[in-house]
């Protein structure tokens, strides 16, 4: 495509080669885990035992994560797992498990997008577990409805697919 003199427009996840790319829209994934370790804090303002379910394959996540650690960097939050869910639901269920069972004092969990969380909160309530707050990233229909119940499920770092698919055709009939 480079050599065919064909613009490549990549939206929301950055692809790996993007060398290739023309223009890219999509999220602040940074500012968005930044989000959600700022609430964090809040909510613990003497820290507390956490655990992180990123997925290094996945640019966004990464992002995402960079900016939830610099959030709650110097701020008294003890990293007991961190561990690689694929951006999974059913992976992120198993891996949540094994974390609660070694850390029945943890006190939040923070996935790297919203599939991620919804399986740590379902771990959570099939092992009856409700002292632990946990955080999404992506602002899914899905999250903000386990939001709105005010439990276990507390944030989730938003995002908007209508202003990203409207930027990227703008961005398209530009180019």
């Amino acid at each position: 495509l480079d050599e065919a003199d064909i613009p490549i427009i990549n939206y929301d996840t950055e692809v790996k080669a993007f060398e290739y790319v023309t223009a890219y829209v999509g999220s602040d994934n940074k500012n968005a885990g930044r989000v959600a370790g700022e609430d964090l804090v809040e909510r613990f303002p003497d820290g507390g035992k956490i655990a992180v379910l990123d997925s290094p394959t996945m640019n966004s996540v990464n992002d995402r994560i960079e900016g939830f650690m610099e959030a709650i960097d110097g701020k008294g939050f003890e990293i007991v797992a961190q561990q690689d869910a694929q951006g999974d639901l059913e992976t992120a269920v198993g891996i949540a498990e094994d974390i609660f069972t070694s850390n029945p004092d943890i006190d939040a969990v923070l996935g790297g997008n919203d599939p991620t969380a919804l399986g740590v909160l379902a771990a959570a309530k099939a092992n009856n577990i409700t002292d632990v707050a946990i955080y999404g990233i992506d602002g899914s229909p899905d999250a903000k409805a386990e939001i709105a119940k005010g439990e276990q499920f507390v944030g989730s770092g938003a995002q908007s697919p209508m202003s990203i698919a409207t930027q990227s055709v703008e961005t398209a009939y530009q180019l």
